[in-house]
This record gives C-alpha cells, structure tokens and sequence, in this order.
C-alpha cells in the first residue's frame, strides 16, 4: 500500500506474511522518509482474558541509515505509540457507537 504522512513523505509498504488464525501479519517498507533500510515490521493480536479484551503486540526490525541506533529506535517508537492509540481510539468509539 502507498501512504501519505502528515509531512507530505510517501510511504511504499509490502505485505510479506497474513495469518488469520494466529491473527498477525508482517509488511515491508520498499519507500520511506526515514532513515532506516531493512524495515520489516510484525503485528500481532493476542487474546485478552475475556471476550472484550486484547493486547497488540507491534514490533519492528530496521537498520538505521544516517541517525543513531538511539534515534531510529525512538523514531519508530513513537510511530507505534501513536499508531497504537489510534487504533485503540477507533475500537473504542465504535464499541460506544454500538451500546448507544
């Protein structure tokens, strides 16, 4: 899939594995404006104790290209925080949208 951030940058993504039963799935980056090559990223939902819960795991793999081990990591942890929240934000309005 092709993505545009708020900064206008294009981001060019691969899908490399989809496992429905195990409720996880990796992609690439082919394009990106970060500084890192060899992106490849694992998300994977795991069953919370009950019915109404679930823990994303989203981890990430990357070799930094002109920045600091440190800086690429902070770069991407912020990206999943808030990618995070996002979807964390999403399921919660439309579970309130349903009870409504």
């Amino acid at each position: 899939r092709t993505l545009t951030n708020e900064d206008g940058g294009v981001i060019v993504e691969r899908l490399e594995s989809f496992d429905d039963k195990a409720r996880s799935y990796s992609y690439s980056i082919l394009q990106a404006p970060f500084p890192v090559t060899d992106y490849l990223s694992t998300l994977i939902v795991h069953a919370g104790p009950d019915a109404t819960t679930a823990r994303v795991e989203w981890t990430g793999t990357f070799t930094p290209d002109g920045v600091t081990d440190d800086e690429a990591v902070a770069l991407f942890h912020g990206i999943y925080r808030d990618g995070l929240a996002a979807l964390h934000a999403t399921i919660t309005a439309g579970l309130s949208q349903r009870t409504v």
